[in-house]
């Protein structure tokens, strides 16, 4: 029998989420992706950090 369990560490994944989208800055600073895909990954991500701000938020 498997038993998943979500993730409740929203601080320890909204860091996470952070550093990758620092990344992204990063690997669009030395024009190793495009303007679309880091368009793209900036929206994927800004989406995932507001989730879980919201859910850090209703937790206090």
């Amino acid at each position: 029998m498997l038993i998943f369990f979500k993730r409740k560490d929203y601080e320890s994944e909204l860091t996470h989420l952070k550093k990758a989208f620092e990344i992204l800055n990063e690997r669009y600073k030395q024009k190793t992706i495009s303007l679309e895909e880091f368009t793209k990954q900036c929206d994927q991500l800004t989406k995932k950090i507001r989730k879980y701000e919201r859910k850090i938020e209703k937790q206090k």
